[in-house]
Order: structure tokens, then sequence, then C-alpha cells
């Protein structure tokens, strides 16, 4: 044990640089030795402080930094050791902490050696700033990209949402309600629902839970078809509505995703109860007109068959049956204005009297609270006006300056009739006829069997006077 001391602590050889050293080497030789122990132990602690602070260490970096710090650490403790063997006999204690440095720098340079392919693939400070150049380059054209994406998904917001308000405006106030259903056909979305309806009491819902059942297999049939099929249904149904009866008529389209796969359907439902209704009005009229149109061509027949039986020429017919078209054209025009509903009577006569009109007031007096006629009764007074006109022309009160028309009529309640008179003055003096004129006989047959009323034509010698009682059941509705 007493071997081991001096190798330890070498007491002769501190003896021999006290006796050959002078204390200027001496001092030299500790402070060298104090600031370089003193770095080796600041450095690790910089390369330990950094390395905590680095938060991206990968296990093979760590290890080397451990393996450089304990190196460093036992180089600096190699100098520290030495600088009390300038005057304490620690050399033994240096040898070894120099062996255990030794191998610690043996290791450290394998370890070095063999991370030496990794370490070549660490970046160079120019090549990091060039890296760094080109990801802000790359982040200025992300940056420009991001705007101008910006740019574009605000314009195409915009005009979606212009889109959004034209179909909005398209379809406020229209008859047409859009909407979709998913695979178990329950709606999804809709807009512009018929009256009566609201979005929450639709959505969620299918057809079943809405309509009739009858129409709803129906509805729901079409939309499975359109999904199974791939082609859009069109189909029309009819049912009642919150106490109304309502027609639709559907588009049904199948409702696919980016994979063609079958998602549901979109529906277009167009209300056309309005339609129909109209629809049904004209065949009504059509059917009415057509029922008018032959009782015009048989009493045009009649009228025909009479006036050539009273008449002595082809001229003479003529001018005659011209006149009675034109009289029956003129009432028709009366019921064309009001869309075949009737005629005011008043207009009637002052329509049939209107080659006379100068003398409407004085000459021809009009008297009574305006009624409508409906149309068999427009066209049979019209004729029966006529007749009494044209013999007026001829015969009568018009074939005088001075002679007088007096039309006036009332509605008697308490009879439930309508009683019209013409009465003629002032023309030369009237005598009965010998025979029974067309005029006559369309005034007392045709007039009064058409209207079930009743007929008076009378010759007094002052002047003519015709009265005609019809039921108020011609009457549409009081003027």
């Amino acid at each position: 044990m007493t071997g081991w001391l001096p190798f330890l602590f070498g007491k002769e050889e501190t003896a021999v640089r006290s006796e050959t050293w002078s204390s200027g080497l001496v001092v030299l030789h500790g402070v060298a030795d104090a600031v370089i122990a003193l770095s080796l132990i600041l450095i690790p602690a910089g390369l330990l402080y950094l390395y905590r602070r680095r938060e991206d260490n990968n296990p093979r970096e760590t290890a080397l930094m451990k393996l450089f710090v304990l190196f460093i650490l036992a180089v600096g403790l190699v100098h520290l050791v030495s600088l009390f063997t300038l005057w304490t006999p620690v050399q033994g204690l240096e040898g070894l902490l120099k062996a255990g440095a030794a191998l610690l720098a043996l290791t450290a340079a394998i370890v070095l050696w063999r991370a030496t392919p990794h370490l070549m693939q660490l970046p160079s400070r120019d090549r990091l700033q060039a890296e760094i150049a080109a990801h802000l380059r790359t982040f200025e054209e992300l940056k420009d990209a991001r705007t101008l994406l910006e740019e574009r998904v605000e314009a195409r917001t915009k005009e979606l949402a212009e889109a959004k308000q034209r179909f909005e405006i398209a379809l406020r106030g229209s008859p047409i309600t859009v909407f979709s259903q998913d695979e178990q056909m329950r709606f999804t979305w809709t807009h512009n629902l018929p009256t009566g309806f609201r979005p929450e009491q639709v959505i969620g819902e299918t057809d079943a839970d809405l309509f009739p059942p009858d129409v709803a297999e129906k509805i729901m049939r079409a939309k499975r078809n359109a999904m199974e099929t791939g082609v859009s249904q069109e189909l029309e149904v009819n049912f009642e509505l919150f106490g109304r009866k309502r027609s639709f008529y559907l588009v049904i389209e199948p409702l696919v995703d980016d994979a063609g796969a079958n998602i549901g359907t979109t529906s277009i439902a167009v209300d056309i109860t309005e339609r129909k209704a109209n629809e049904d009005q004209l065949r009504l009229l059509l059917r009415e007109l057509t029922h008018r149109c032959k009782n015009l061509l048989a009493v045009i027949h009649a009228i025909a068959r009479q006036t050539a039986s009273r008449t002595r020429s082809i001229n003479d017919f003529l001018e005659a049956f011209s006149a009675r078209l034109v009289a029956i054209g003129a009432s028709h025009d009366l019921l064309i204005a009001d869309d075949w509903h009737g005629a005011s009577l008043r207009m009637l006569v002052e329509q049939q009297l209107g080659a006379h009109a100068d003398r409407f007031g004085d000459g021809i007096a009009i008297e009574g609270e305006d009624v409508m006629l409906k149309p068999e009764a427009v066209q049979n007074l019209g004729l029966a006006l006529h007749e009494l006109a044209t013999n007026a022309r001829k015969y009568g009160s018009l074939s005088e300056p001075c002679g007088q028309i007096r039309i006036h009529w009332q509605v008697c309640d308490e009879v439930s009739k309508l009683k019209l008179v013409w009465q003629e003055r002032g023309g030369p003096p009237v005598t009965p006829p010998e025979r029974s004129g067309f005029g006559r006989a369309m005034i007392e047959t045709v007039v009064g069997k058409a209207l079930e009323g009743n007929v008076r034509l009378s010759f007094p010698p002052r002047g003519v006077r015709c009265e005609i009682v019809i039921p108020v059941a011609q009457i549409t509705s009081r003027g």
C-alpha cells in the first residue's frame, strides 16, 4: 500500500519542480491550468443548456452530445488536477484522470467517425439560408395563392348569392315548389311551399305523412322508379288540400353523388289547380258555344226561310236577310265583350237603334233601370228590337222627322217578370196589317216562345205599341 503513495501523489516529482522551476513559471502554469479547467467546465454547461432548449433532438445526437460533454469535463478535471500538482503531490490522480480522458477521447473519436455520414447530411449555413429563402418564397407564393383563392371564393360566394336571389325572385309568388328527398324519401330541403305548409312541418317527413294514402303511394312509386332507373318521372296528382281540391304536376329527377350512387330525388311541383279550372271552364264554354251555335244556325235558317217566303225578289231577300244578320252580329258583339256572360239591356237597345243615334233624347227616349240579360235573351230581344226599328223606319215614327219612340222597361218583383214596352207616336196614322209579316211573326212567335215570355203587338192609330214580358230568370244581374 505504501508503494502506491508515491505513484498517486508524486512527492519526488513535486520536489523536483519546486527546485527547478522558478516561481513565475509555476504561477504561469497554475493560471493556464485554471483558465483551461474553468473553460472546459463552462463549455459543457453551455452545450447542455443549448441541448435542453432545443426541441428536435434525436437519440443519436443526444448520445453524441453526452459523450462530448463527458469528454470535455474529463479534460477540464485533468487540468484542474494539474493545477493542484504544482503545490500538492497528486500526479497519480492526474494520471488516472488523463487515462479516463484518453479513453473518452478515443470513444468520442470512434463515435464521431461513425456518425460522420449522418453529420455530413446536416445542412450547411449557406444551404440553410437557401432553404430559408426558398421557404420564404414559397410562403409568399402561398400567401398570394391564398389571397387569390379568397378573392375567387368571395366572387363565387357573390355569384351564388346573386343566383340564389334570382332563384328566389323567380319562384316568389309563382305556383312552383322545389324540394329534395333522401333515399328513405324524407324531405331534406324545400322552397316556395304551397300555401298552408311551413318548412318545419315538411322537413324530415315523407309523402305518406303529408298526403292521402293513394296519392302518396302514386308519388312514392314514381320516386322509386326515378332512383332505380335513373330516368326522370312526370305525373299529375289531384287531391284535397286544406278543404280545397288541388292539382299538381310533378317532375322528379334522381339525385346522385360524385360516385354516381343514388342518394335521393329532387323534384319540382307545379300547382296547376287554376289551369285545370280554366280548362274545365273552357270545355264548358266550348260545349255552351257549340249549343248556342247550333241554336243560332237554326235561327238563321228559320230567318232565311221566312225571309225568302215573304220577299218577291232576290234583292229584297238579300237586303232583309243581311239586315237581320247584322242585327244578330251586333247582339253577339255585346256578348263577346262580356265573355258571353250576358249584356246590358240599355246597350242592346242603343245598339239596335244605333242608326238613329242622332235622335236619342227627344226623338227616342230610353228609360228604365239597367239590367244584365242572359245570352239567349240578348239574341232574341235584339232581333225583336231590330224588327220594330225596321218597321218604324219604313212605316212608323222613324219615317217622320217629328216622330217619337219611347222605350221603357221595369222589373216586377212580385210577379218575377221583366216588362219592356215599345211605344211609337207622331208618325203616320197606323192601320192594322191585313196579313202577318215576318217581323211580326219573329216578335210574336220566335221571341215569345224562345224566352218563355209573352208578346202583345197592337196597332192603334197614334202608333205601334209592343209589350214584351219575359221571366226574370233571363236576367243575370241588375245594372
